[in-house]
């Protein structure tokens, strides 16, 4: 809701998902070039947002950090200096409720970010453009100028360079958190030392989202990370393999994990596979959404 100038506001922050992913190249910079497609998903993290003096965030989970560190923060921060605000007057104060689990590779924190620079772009009155937002967006992380738009979008270089897609809305997941967690430098890491790194065919797994068509799908998606990370970390590997029993038609880790999704034909489906696998694992339900 909006109103006066310190009337709160609630916002959703949604999670994506990676529909396939490719590690292109290590860069110069250190970074990596990849080649994925990112889907918004109606999980969600809950904002409240308010004008208020400074920068101060709160988050549900003590495990988030709630200083500098923490993406909203940064967000904030980098908005406020773009647009020449003095934020010790005026600034935000930022509420978050986690819904999204952390190390999951769903982009809780990186849509968390978003959110708040959309925000702040709106109730502020600053009307920067895509190419301002899209700026400020990367300076806070790769997968953040994903979520200024959403929906589903083919990304490319740091996940920066982004192509939307046909819609891919009102598909059945259902996403399970293993008891093993991976760290995103070290899944990288594995990369570089890799030989024989097994890479995705991103073009097939397009083809098959633009059909809508998930058998076709199954066939083709791919994680590139799960080559790497499923050696180490085999109760990764296992989620996948459980929620392909529960019938799904498709299965892959997001990002780089730790999180593992499944794809289902139905809403009945999925509802099915969430009671099974909610007995073995911290489990969530959800559709693709647009932006």
């Amino acid at each position: 809701m909006t109103g006066s100038c310190m009337e709160p506001t609630f916002v959703k922050a949604y999670a994506k998902i990676n529909i396939g992913l490719d590690i292109v190249r290590k860069r110069q910079d250190g970074y990596h070039d990849i080649d994925t497609i990112m889907q918004t998903i109606s999980l969600a993290d809950k904002l409240v947002l308010t004008k208020s003096p400074g920068i101060t965030v709160y988050s549900s989970d003590p495990a988030v950090p709630d200083g500098d560190t923490n993406t909203a923060y940064k967000a904030a921060l980098l908005f406020f200096k773009r647009a020449g605000i003095d934020f010790s007057k005026t600034g935000v104060s930022i509420s978050i409720k986690k819904n999204i689990p952390i190390q999951a590779g769903l982009g809780g924190g990186s849509s968390n970010a978003a959110a708040v620079l959309k925000w702040l772009n709106h109730h502020y009155s600053t009307n920067f453009g895509s190419d301002i937002m899209g700026e400020l967006a990367l300076e806070v992380g790769s997968d953040v100028p994903f979520f200024i738009e959403g929906g589903t979008q083919r990304a490319l270089g740091r996940g920066e360079i982004l192509t939307p897609l046909t819609d891919f809305t009102n598909v059945n997941l259902v996403i399970v958190m293993p008891s093993e967690a991976v760290s995103t430098a070290d899944a990288y890491s594995r990369f570089s030392k890799s030989a024989n790194v097994l890479h995705t065919d991103m073009d097939s797994i397009e083809d098959a989202l633009n059909e809508k068509n998930i058998i076709k799908l199954g066939r083709c998606m791919a994680n590139t990370f799960e080559s790497l990370v499923f050696p180490f970390k085999p109760a990764i590997e296992k989620a996948r393999r459980d929620i392909l029993k529960t019938g799904a038609a498709a299965a892959s880790m997001t990002g780089s994990g730790a999180a593992v999704y499944g794809i289902y034909k139905s809403t009945e489906a999925a509802q099915s596979a969430f009671s099974a696998l909610g007995k073995h694992y911290d489990t969530y339900i959800a559709k693709t959404i647009g932006g």
